[in-house]
């Protein structure tokens, strides 16, 4: 199994497939503090990554995995500010 799961930590090993990510939303829901471990994931899969962006777990490790060079800042940046309501024209603003 390419992720393998402690009480804190889920790391990512190897090239880690979408039969994962059903599992690992499990775990991240369950485990709101847990941490992901990338130092030994070669690659995976989009719906993985959707995950990872989705909860913003806090990421450990680098890797040099040419897939994952790309990916880590992303999964490792601060999550964007939530939008205001005041950004959003209202339907009376909005012409018809």
């Amino acid at each position: 199994m390419p992720i393998r799961y402690t009480k804190t930590q889920a790391h990512f090993e190897g090239r880690c497939a979408v039969e994962e990510a059903l599992e690992l939303v499990a775990f991240l829901t369950t485990h709101p503090r847990a941490k992901v471990v990338l130092t030994r994931c070669t690659g995976m899969h989009g719906a993985l990554v959707q995950v990872l962006l989705a909860f913003r777990p806090a990421t450990q490790g680098t890797t040099d995995a040419p897939d994952m060079v790309r990916l880590l800042p992303l999964l490792t940046a601060a999550p964007p500010a939530p939008a205001s309501p005041h950004q959003f024209a209202t339907e009376q603003e909005c012409p018809s």
